[in-house]
């Protein structure tokens, strides 16, 4: 090298890998230039555009670069050769095949390969704004899919644990929706259907009329052999009779009468059982003046007791006790059982007591049968999901309005990355020669003369 400051001659021989010659010569040669783009940035915005991507200078070196100069196995042997001349391996003296040319020229190619990488780097921003601005749009628009596909699925869910929380509860089972807890058959004669009247029982005062309604009339009504039945109510004040309040008469009617029949019967039902009459009345009513006065000496029994109640009152083993003894006397009619009873409770905190439980599995006997009737609670329960389910949807239909109006840029995003990656390769390409260009210039080495 000479001395620092002094001029260089133009004209000097220097050496530079001839690869990397031989590819600035054809870009300048064509002029080639980064030019503004008219619209999309597509592949001839390159800042080497395709067409000199099959020329002999460019084949092999372009897919080099794409592979970001990564020699695979398969091409070890073939690559071996036509792997274009890297920066590290001119500072490392490994290239065999340098060429010798003009200073002059070679400082010309650097003039342009510098310009030339200037303007590829702003290219590279550009085709990197334009694929981050597809990319955010269509993130967004993926994470609404995602946010609906999520939403859908926890409302599907949701449906599913309502629906499956109906069929336990047995809310919509026909024969509870048009038959009645109470039972689906009547005896021929003397059907007592008795209701507690107290505060703690007017809480399901309405489900308790509609148990009733529904055995007067899909049951009893409809049962031809059927013939008699009454219907009082129960409380701590005594017993108050639909029909007959002498004693010791217990006063069942004819179910077909025209003036005292089941229309009449569930009329003076709606007038004294009500939540007004049931709060006049504190619980517990009394169980055993109850059974007195439907069972006892010179009171025919009834064929079967219908009851309608909250839970257990406080004396319940008396009660139990009482029921066991009555059971000790003679049916009502030959085969049918001895004070058969079919009981429904509405009090949805008696549910998994054992206490409750064995009081009434004591009350209905082997002969009748026992339900506690959740209805108010799952019905309020099932409204709640329903109603968790629609806003559910309310907010799907918001988030489905908003993706809807969103274009799909999935697959321009997938082509504008590789756009961008081949960017990136062939800047890459473009950075490396200039850089070897200036290494040329700046650590010359003589070139040796021929020997004499």
């Amino acid at each position: 090298m000479g001395k620092k400051g002094a001029k260089k001659d133009p004209n000097a021989p220097t050496l530079i890998p001839e690869d990397c010659f031989q590819r600035a010569r054809k870009l300048q040669e064509q002029k080639a230039a980064v030019t503004a783009p008219k619209g999309d940035l597509t592949n001839q915005e390159w800042c080497v555009p395709p067409v000199f991507h099959t020329l002999p200078e460019f084949k092999q070196v372009v897919h080099y670069w794409k592979q970001t100069a990564i020699v695979a196995y398969s091409e070890r042997v073939e690559m071996r050769e036509k792997a274009p001349t890297r920066l590290k391996m001119v500072v490392n003296d490994e290239v065999e095949k340098m060429g010798s040319h003009t200073r002059k020229e070679i400082q010309d190619q650097a003039k342009f390969m510098k310009s030339y990488c200037k303007q590829a780097n702003k290219r590279t921003g550009q085709f990197l704004k334009n694929l981050e601005k597809k990319e955010g749009k269509e993130t967004k628009r993926e994470g609404l899919n995602k946010q609906y596909e999520d939403g859908e699925d926890q409302m599907n869910k949701e449906l599913k644990h309502a629906r499956n929380f109906g069929d336990e509860q047995q809310i919509f089972q026909k024969k509870y929706m048009i038959g009645s807890k109470l039972g689906d058959t009547a005896p021929r004669q003397t059907a007592l259907i008795i209701l507690e009247l107290s505060d703690r029982q007017g809480t399901w005062v309405d489900e308790t009329k509609e148990e009733v309604r529904k055995f007067l009339y899909e049951v009893i009504n409809k049962q031809e052999d059927t013939t008699t039945l009454q219907i009082p109510t129960f409380s701590g004040a005594g017993v108050n009779k639909w029909t007959s309040t002498i004693k010791p008469d217990p006063g069942y009617q004819p179910k077909d009468d025209p003036k005292k029949g089941i229309d009449d019967a569930f009329k003076w039902l709606g007038k004294q059982f009500s939540a007004k009459t049931c709060a006049a009345q504190s619980f517990p009513p009394d169980w055993i003046g109850m059974l007195n006065t439907f069972i006892g000496e010179g009171i025919p029994p009834p064929w079967r007791i219908y009851i309608c109640c909250s839970k257990a009152p406080d004396n319940y083993k008396d009660v139990l006790e009482h029921i066991n003894e009555l059971r000790k006397g003679d049916p009502p009619a030959k085969g049918e059982p001895v004070l058969g009873i079919n009981c429904v409770a509405f009090d949805p905190q008696i549910v998994g007591d054992k206490d409750e439980e064995e009081f009434f599995q004591g009350v209905v006997g082997p002969e009748g049968n026992f339900m506690i009737d959740t209805t108010q609670d799952d019905l309020l329960a099932l409204d709640k999901m329903l109603k968790a389910v629609q806003v559910k949807g309310k907010q799907l239909a918001k988030i489905d309005k908003k993706r809807q109006k969103m274009e799909d840029l999935s697959e321009r995003v997938t082509a504008d990355r590789e756009l961008f990656q081949v960017q990136v390769a062939l800047a890459n390409m473009l950075v490396n020669d200039e850089q070897i260009h200036k290494w040329a210039l700046e650590n010359e080495k003589p070139v040796e003369g021929p020997e004499i």
